[in-house]
Order: structure tokens, then sequence, then C-alpha cells
């Protein structure tokens, strides 16, 4: 045997840790950082423990202290990363050397085979030798009995360790601020009311993570009492208090346990002591309990509806409920607080008294009689004597209350064979009568009514014949007994209950019946479960805050019900997409005008919106139909023009926002766009459609809005600009310099174009390296006229300045929004924006959007709900709704004339295909690479998917273009070889002809290496020429000499003179080669097609039959139509580029 020595072990301790790592255990030692160290005797000692490090979850450390004569050995382990001489096993042996001597007793000295060595080891030899633990020899596997005993013993004593360790740990934490220590999940003792009983369950709750505890489950007695070993839940004491419950029981019972009997009260309070007693019936309705002062109270009676008189106490202050216990105590739900009555009487009879039977309104007087002979020590109070009154020709009141209830639905089979299955809500109508105060319900044969009412026993005789006429009359209002309406349901014991045959038809039952009936003499209550419950608008508002932003509002629709404000629109949003078929466009407009909508709010009432008052409303919300569309404070953001539209209906109450209500009221009274006289500046003759323009864009300034003048290239759009900031700056309005921003080629043209029609206007032009020098006299003029180019370059100058007006003409530039133009455009400060353009949209919708976003930004939603809203909708999804409530919007913003429409005067311009089949060695060059790119395009779609292979796509159909124009265009090596064209012998052909006749010939091409090689042979022919390519600088020189006479053939590049040019002198225009968008070969055509052409112009276009110029012809109709679908209600398709067109597109020649 051998005595612990507390001398060895502190030697030991020393000599077998670093300096360092001893200081750190010291420390963890000193904060209480060790927990549940418990000790079990055998060859030594074996301690285990729990040490609360850096990480959330403590280390368990296992340390055997082996005696012996010599020396004494330390094998430990722990389950930090380190496992061996760590300054957990140091804080934990300080641990010890704390305990006294007595608490380890005699042990065994260890056997040599070392048969109890833990896998770790740590010896004092090994620590003078180099001061660090090394690794012990695998010890031999401990029998499973001793093991699984051993560890019994650990988890016992580290039980009843546990309660002091955790208060330690608690006190250190709160004077070193350390973290509390991870605490098991939690039992929690559960009191609740039971037919005047208190019931004791248990139940269990997990801790969480982030705090505090989950849903608690329940937990069985027996579970708590005798599972072994013990749950980790169980705290060291809490087995005893349950026993002491279970003991303390008048009849002993574990299944439903009762808190009674003499012990009672003490027994609660000990649970309540535990600051884990909860009172309650339901799990969300448990009330923690605290204890509280006693609290005096006086026996008294409580008299209920029915007249019976119950015992009870009334207590300073009130309380919640009474506890029967012994003595009886007190239960405060608002506070939590529990604690016993001061009833003056022995515990016994304040019991007593608890337990007595109610009283009925008859035996009232009798057992007051009783009390007052038999207890007249006791002073208790006696039950007041009820008054009983007979009631005389007192007409039965039908009463109506509608409510809601769940109840279970009836599986299929015989009535005898059903089972109850799931449930459901059912909305119903309870019938009773009330004959003074007392309600009976329909049927039975008593002939008289009793009850308690307004402090008496009243008595009257039913009037059965009159109370089955009143419910016949319900069937006439739509009202079926529910038992017979649905027999599906379960309602049996339930009498007097009636329903409706269709659960919508509560509404109308609400709205017609409902006052009829009231009117009649009916009582109709409705419950708060009912779920028709119709809100009494009080009335209808409207809110608008101005945003500060541009002219833009957050609007806000609602009733005001109950002095409060509810806003609808976030309401009417989630029933757009709960509901979308009933919501839609077409129901709205099928609507009658007396219908309504019943909307849901949030406290489960319903307001019912008249179909007239809605249509307005909800067709605002429908051209949205995304819940984005509402901001975090559920307004909806609308224009200036769209808020005033909203704003001007005059059955909404309009709070806030003077100016809109002022443009509301205008816009009510508006008749038409005002004719405006031309400015008296203006050196020019309108025609009737350019005055029209004019007053146009002088609405969209007096209303303070922008817009898109979109009329055919050719029709002045130049001019009516002029003439509109004219008219601002004679009208003083013009305060601030108006910009012009345009193509490079067209500036020159504005500046001319001033000089001619508005030589009032000071007219300054920003371009060159000498712009630099005007910078500062910006402010001097009236018009400033910059390019696309140089917006970016002079930003900073730009943006600095305030505009009355920005126009930007062929806007076309900005249609990419992440180009630098569109960007620093689209920051530009301005009172009105313009934008000029034959073609508001050349390919997709993202280029109008782009438009918008310049001019009226947010008008269209952000590019990414944009795109979700109309844009995939349209052109991929061939959504014509989308279309149609797209073009509606954008409508009143855009004013697009076709020269057909509004020139009658102007010649006609006749269109010519002019077919060619490529032969010989150009045939045979086409198919090669045909073949070739084909099959590379195929592999890339295949790999990429069509979305992603753009590139490979455009570059195969390039070179295709390229052969069927001039082989010579291909630099591939074989294609250098072949000198033919179709094309070219065609165009050579019939130019010398055509020049011969007096023809004026534009030529264009977007090849200006095709320019270059129909150069060779008109010098070979010798037919004179002027040239315009993008690296042409002197544009105006060939344009002279053009339009004088002076050559009669004019090569122009598409991207450099598509646009901007004036050529009227010309009667003849070829397109070598098609373009993609039409839009584009029809601005090129429109330089000679336009205002001030006399001549009938002739058109005509090189296509190679059957090759991918004829499938680009046909895409071109289907991107027509795309654009004209979105601005003409007869155009309805759109483009959509699929893997079928690539097949088309690349399909052999025939």
């Amino acid at each position: 045997m051998q005595l612990f020595d507390p001398k060895k072990l502190r030697r030991v301790v020393h000599e077998s840790f670093e300096v360092e790592t001893l200081a750190k255990g010291s420390a963890y030692h000193a904060q209480h950082r060790v927990t549940e160290c418990s000790l079990v005797r055998g060859d030594g000692w074996l301690i285990s423990a729990r040490v609360r490090g850096s990480r959330p979850k403590p280390y368990v450390v296992e340390v055997e202290i082996l005696p012996a004569d010599e020396e004494w050995k330390i094998h430990g382990t722990c389950s930090c990363p380190r496992t061996v001489g760590c300054k957990h096993l140091a804080a934990t042996l300080l641990q010890v050397l704390d305990w006294p001597a007595e608490r380890f007793g005699p042990a065994v000295v260890a056997a040599t085979n070392a048969t109890g060595q833990l896998p770790l080891a740590l010896s004092s030899a090994d620590a003078a030798a180099g001061g660090k633990a090394v690794l012990a020899q695998a010890p031999v596997a401990l029998d499973h009995q001793w093991n699984a005993w051993l560890h019994q013993m650990d988890a016992e004593v580290a039980r009843r360790a546990a309660e002091a360790a955790a208060a330690e740990a608690a006190a250190a934490a709160t004077a070193g601020g350390e973290a509390k220590v991870e605490e098991p999940d939690c039992l929690w003792f559960i009191v609740r009311p039971m037919y005047g009983r208190l019931r004791f369950e248990l139940a269990v709750a997990k801790r969480l993570k982030k705090g505090g505890f989950g849903k608690s489950r329940s937990c069985s007695v027996a579970d708590a009492l005798f599972r072994d070993p013990p749950p980790s839940y169980l705290r060291p004491d809490d087995r005893d208090l349950v026993r002491r419950v279970l003991v303390a029981q008048r009849v002993f019972n574990t299944y439903e346990p009762l808190i009674e009997g003499e012990s009672s009260a003490a027994v609660f309070q000990e649970l309540v002591a535990t600051g884990r007693c909860q009172y309650g019936s339901t799990g969300a309705r448990r009330r923690l309990l605290a204890l509280g002062p006693p609290r005096p109270a006086k026996p008294e009676w409580k008299t209920d509806a029915k007249g019976w008189q119950l015992p009870t106490f009334a207590v300073t202050p009130p309380a919640t409920e009474i506890l029967p216990l012994v003595p009886p105590w007190y239960f405060d739900e608002e506070t939590g607080l529990v604690g016993p009555l001061e009833t003056g009487m022995a515990d016994a009879v304040a019991l007593a008294w608890l337990s007595a039977p109610p009283v009925a309104p008859a035996q009232a007087q009798l057992v007051s009689a009783e009390i007052a002979r038999r207890a007249p020590a006791v002073a208790l109070p006696a039950p007041q004597p009820i008054v009983v009154e007979d009631m005389i020709d007192c007409p039965p009141v039908p009463c109506l209350l509608l409510h809601s209830e769940t109840v279970k639905v009836w599986n299929h089979g015989y009535r005898w064979g059903r089972e109850l299955g799931e449930e459901t809500e059912i909305s119903l109508a309870r019938l009773t009568f009330d004959y003074a105060g007392i309600q009976v319900t329909p049927g039975g044969y008593e002939p008289r009514a009793e009850g308690f009412a307004e402090g008496r026993w009243r008595r009257a005789s039913r009037l059965i014949k009159e109370e089955r006429t009143l419910e016949f009359s319900l069937a006439g209002r739509g009202l079926l007994p529910v038992a017979g309406a649905r027999p599906d349901l379960d309602f049996r014991g339930q009498v007097g209950e009636y329903t409706l045959a269709k659960d919508g038809d509560w509404f109308s039952f609400l709205q017609l019946h409902v006052p009829r009936l009231r009117a009649k003499g009916w009582r109709v209550e409705i419950d708060e479960s009912f779920q028709h419950r119709i809100a009494e608008v009080e009335e209808w508002y409207g809110d608008a805050t101005d945003e500060k932003n541009g002219g833009w509002f957050g609007i806000e629709l609602g009733v005001i019900v109950d002095g409060e404000k509810v806003n609808l629109l976030p309401i009417l949003m989630r029933l757009f997409q709960e509901s979308p078929e009933t919501l839609s466009a077409e129901e709205l407009a099928n609507l009658p005008a007396n219908a309504v909508i019943p909307v849901p709010l949030p406290d489960g009432r319903k307001v019912l919106f008249p179909a007239a008052r809605a249509k307005q409303m909800l067709g605002v919300l429908l051209e949205l139909m995304n819940p984005d569309a509402l901001g975090r404070d559920g307004k909806l953001r609308l224009s200036r023009l769209r808020a005033a539209e909203i704003a001007g209906d005059a059955e909404w109450r309009w709070l806030g926002a003077a100016e809109l209500s002022e443009m509301s009221k205008r816009l009510r009274n508006f008749a038409g766009i005002t004719p405006v006289a031309a400015p008296a500046g203006l050196q020019a003759t309108l025609r009737p459609y350019q005055a029209e323009g004019i007053n146009w864009l002088q609405f969209l300034c007096e209303y303070g809005l922008a817009g898109i003048l979109a009329d055919d290239m050719g029709l002045g759009k130049t001019v009516q600009a002029l003439a509109h900031l004219m008219i601002e700056k004679e009208s003083g309005r013009m305060n601030l310099p108006s910009l012009v921003v345009a193509p490079t080629s067209l500036m020159t043209n504005w500046r001319q174009e001033a000089e001619r029609f508005t030589p009032g206007l000071r007219v300054l032009v920003l371009h060159g390296g000498e712009r630099k020098q005007h910078f500062e006299r910006i402010a001097e003029h009236d018009l400033i006229v910059t390019s696309y180019p140089l917006l970016p370059r002079d930003q900073e100058v730009l943006l600095k300045q305030e505009f009355h007006c920005v126009i930007l003409d062929e806007a076309q530039f900005i249609k990419n929004p992440k180009t630098l133009y569109a960007q620093v455009a689209c920051q530009l400060r301005a009172r009105h924006h313009l934008c000029l353009t034959g073609t508001p949209m050349e390919n997709h919708l993202g280029e109008l959007w782009s438009l918008f976003h310049f001019l009226l930004p947010g008008f269209l939603g952000d590019e990414i709900r944009f795109n979700s809203l109309f844009r995939r909708p349209i052109e991929k999804g061939r959504n014509d709704d989308r279309r149609v409530v797209l073009a509606r919007r954008v409508a009143p913003f855009i004013l697009r004339r076709r020269k057909e429409q509004v020139v009658t005067e102007l010649p006609p311009k006749t269109e010519i295909v002019q077919n060619v089949e490529l032969s010989g060695a150009q045939r045979d060059l086409y198919e090669s690479v045909r073949l070739a790119m084909h099959e590379r395009v195929r592999a890339e779609v295949d790999r990429k998917g069509i979305s992603r292979a753009h590139i490979i796509i455009l570059d195969a159909l390039l070179k295709l273009r390229q052969i069927c124009c001039h082989p010579q265009l291909l630099s591939l090596p074989s294609a250098q070889k072949v000198t033919e064209s179709a094309k070219l012998e065609l165009l050579m052909d019939q130019l010398p002809e055509m020049i011969e006749e007096g023809r004026k010939i534009l030529l264009f091409s977007q090849f200006t290496s095709m320019l270059a090689i129909i150069q060779l042979e008109l010098a070979k022919a010798k037919i004179p020429y002027v040239i315009l390519t993008g690296q042409t600088q002197d544009r105006a020189t060939p344009v002279e000499e053009f339009q004088s006479g002076k050559v009669p053939l004019f090569l122009i590049s598409l991207k450099a003179g598509g646009t901007g040019l004036n050529l009227t002198a010309a009667d003849t225009v070829i397109h070598y080669d098609p373009w993609w968008n039409p839009a584009v070969e029809n601005q090129a055509t429109d330089r000679a097609h336009r205002i001030g052409q006399s001549k009938n112009v002739f058109v005509y276009k090189f296509m190679t039959v059957g090759t991918v110029e004829e499938k680009i012809a046909a895409l071109q109709a289907r991107k027509k139509e795309l654009v004209e679908g979105l601005l003409d209600e007869e155009h309805r398709e759109n483009l959509k580029l699929t893997p079928d067109d690539l097949e088309v597109l690349f399909a052999p020649l025939t």
C-alpha cells in the first residue's frame, strides 16, 4: 500500500514540465479553468478533468499517478493538438495538488508490467533528460468490465462535482472576464393546471450554439429517475427533487404526477428556486417562474356568466391565478412571480375553501345559510343570493355569430365505417335565440329558457314556432345546415351551425344580407376567427413623396382603417404573384362596375376593393408584375407624368407633393397638345407635321418630361429641334445654354443648319484642339455643339455646367449603356432631355432601355429588371402581353412619323433586288469555306452553346459575305488567287449605262477594301467619282462636288456616310452588300430619299442567290418586325437567333 505524498507529486510536476508550460498551466488553474475534476483509486490514482482553453469546447484531460518507493510516474493525455506535456495537463495536476491528502486514500503500488498505463506517459527520468513529454510503450488493453466500471465512476463523480464546479467557474469568469463553461442540455420542470390541480411534467431543451435553448421535448419521470447511466442533462440534485415531488403526492403516481399534499408548497418552492420551472399549458404560453413576496388575500365568491359562484381569494395586488398548494400560492402572469398567500386561515382551511364546489344560482341562499350555521368561527363569506325573475311576453331575438373553425374531414366510406383524416378550415354562421339575455340553440323541446343575466336568474317561455320560422328564413339567404351542406366534415355534437354552398359567397352575404338581417332585428356578430371579416374603410388615401432626383415620386396607395394607414401596394403585389390568372389585365377589364375584389389586410380582415376604383391602380401594378417594383418602404417609384395620372383620381385623398397635385389638375383638364406659334427668329416655313413635332416638344418641356423624336430620315428632325430651342429662348425660359451631342460628321451640319434657320441662336462648336480655349465662354452661348468622341474627353468641363436642354442627335450612339459615351451622357445635368434618332432600336430592346435611361432614369426600371420584365419575355418568349405593356409605357414619349405618312409630295422610292449567281472558282471557294466553317461552328456550339459561340459564328459569316462581294477580300492564299467576282461584273456592266442615262448614283458598301477594288475598276473604265470613308478628313468637298453635279458617282462606306448627309442630288442608291440591320440600310437610302428630293429614287440591292446574303435578308425582315412590333400595334413578331437559323445560314448553294 502506498499513501499519497503531495511533496513527491509537486516535485515530479515541476520536473516534468517546461517552465513556460508550467506558468501557463498555473494561470489556467488560477482562472478556475479546470472543471469536472474527478478521482478513481486503483493501482495509483486516475484523474479525469475538463479544461477550458481557447476553443469553445473544453479539452478532456486524463492523468494517472503511479506511486513507487524511489520515484513517482505520471502518465497523461489531453485532447488538445499538443496531446502531451501541455498546459492543460499542468493545470489539472496543480488543481489536484490543492486537494487534501485524505481524498486520495491508500493506493496499491503499480506492478512492473504497467498494465494500467495510459497511452501517453510523462516520467521524471525523461523530464530530467530533456524536460519534455515523451511517448510511452503501448499499453495492454484494460478489461472491458473494469473499463465500463471506471467510466461509470468517472461520470458519477463528475456529475456530483458539476454544480460546484460550474458555480466556481461562473464566479471566476465574472471576476476575470472569462467566457462561461459550456453547459449541457437543460432539464425544465413544467407545472400546468389540470382540472383544479397542478400537473408535474419534465422537458429537455437543447442548448443552442448562439446562446439560449431550442424547442423543448417531453421527458418521462421514469427516464429521469431510473435511466442508467443518468442522462447528461440531469444536474446533481434533480433526481432528489423529482423524488420529493412524487413522495409528496396523496396517491403515488409516476405516470401523471401531481404537486399536492401537505408539503406541496415547500416542494414547489424548491422547483422555482432552480430557475428552471415553467408554468403554463403549452410551450408558447409557458412562463418562467421566479419567487415573489407573500401577498395578502381574502376569501370571496366569483360569479361566472351562468350565475354559478366559485370560491376564490381576492389578492392584493391582483394575481392571475390561485395555485392549489398547502398553503395556496398566487401566480402573476405579467411578472412571472409566484408566492404564498397570507389568508389569515389555517392551511387546511384555505385549501378546503378553494376545493369547495361551485354554487348554482338556485342553491345560493341555502348554501349561505348553511355556512353561517356550521362554520361561524371561520368567518367565511356567504354566496350572494340570486334573484329569480320570470320574463313575460319575451320574444326571441335571432342571433348569428359568423366564425371559422378547423374541423376533421371524413375519409370515404360508409358513415359507421369512416375514419377522420386531415383537417380543413370552414366558415360558419352559428344561430342562437336570445330571451332577455339567455342564449338558447335552435331545436330541442325544452319549454323554458333559463339562465343568469344581469345579476339575476331569468326564466322565459320559449316560442318554438317563431324560432322555427326564423330558422327556416336563413335558407332564402343561402345559409344551409352544415351537416347537410358538408357531409364530408365532422360536425357531430354541434347544433345550429350553418354555412354557404360556396366559400366565395361570404362577401356577397356580408354586403347584401347582413345589413338586411340587422334591419329586421337580427343580431349579427363577427368573430375574430372569421376568415372573411371585412374592414370598414374610413378613407382611401394616396401619398406621393418627391424623391428630389429628376422628377420621380414614391407612391403609396392604401386605406385608413381604425385610424391607421395601411399601404395596399405590397399586399396587391403579393396577390399578383400568387394568383396571376385571377388578377390579369383581361380579368380586370371584364369585371362589372359593381364588382369587388377582396384584399386581405395583415390582421386577417379584408378590404372590399370596388372594381371601378381598382382598375387604374391595379393596371399600374400589372405593368410591373415584379416584387422588386416596390421599394423597401413599400412604395412604387413612378415618373412625374405617371404619378400625376394616378394622383388625378379624385376618389383618393392625396397627401403631400403639392407639385404633383398641381400637375394632376392640369392633366385632368388636358384637352390635347396646345399648338404653339413658330418662333419669330425661325428663318423657315414649317411643314404641318414639323409644327406638330414642335408642339409635342413644347408639351414635354411644359410638363417636365423627356422624349424621343423618332421621325424617318429626311423629315427635318434638326430644324424641329432648333425651332424648339428658339421658342425656349424667346420665352425667356432658356437662361442656360443647351447642348447638342452629335456624330463628328454632323457637327458642321448643326452649325450650318443653325446659321440658316435660327441665326438668333449663339452657337459654339467644340471641335479640334483649339476647343479648350472656348470652355470659359460656354455660358455666353445659347447652343453648344460637341461630338460623342469628345464627350468623355471633356466630361470634367461639361459635367460641371448645367444646361437648359441636352439633345442627343443620332442617339443610337448610346445604345450600349456600358460605353463611355452613354455613361457620361447620363451624367449631364439639364432641365430637359431629348433624343433625335430615326432608329430608336436597331438590334434589341436593350438599346431602347439605354435611351430611356438617359431620358427618364428609372422609368423602365434598372437594366436587370427591364431584361427580366420585358426583353427576355418579348425577344425569347414571344410574350405579346409584355410587348403591349412596354409599347403603351413608351408611347407617350416617342414621336415617330414615316415619310409616306406625312410627306405626300415626296417622290416614290423603288426598291429593286438584283440577283446574281456565283460561278466558277468563286462558287468553289464559297463552298469549301462554307463546309469548313460550318463544322467549326457546329463544334463550338456543341461545346459552349449558341449564346457563347457568337464570336466564331460572326467570323464564319463574315468570311462567306466577303467571298460573295469579292474573293480577294478574304486573306486566305487560295482566295487571293480568285480574281472573278459576279457582283463586280454586274456593277461594271450597269454603271456605264446608268451614268449615260444621267443618273446620280450613291454606292454603299460596308467594306472599305471593297470600295478600293471598285476604285481600280472605275479607273480602268475612266468613270469619275468621289469617295467618303472613315479616313476622309475633308467631308464637305466630296459632298459639294456630288451635289453640284461635278461627278455622277459617290462611293460611301456604310458606317461613315450612312447618317447625317443630305444628298438629294442622287436619284439612284446601290447597296453593294446587305447589312444585318435594315435600319442602317434605310438610313443610307434616306441620304437621297428625303425632303428636297424631286426625282424618283431607285434603290438597287445586289444579292448573290442561295448564299448567306439571302439568309441575312430574311433575318433583316424579322428585325424590322421587332422594331415595328414595339412601335406599331400591327406588328407582333420578334427576332430570335436559333440553331435552326444557323443551319439555314450555312446551307449549301443550290
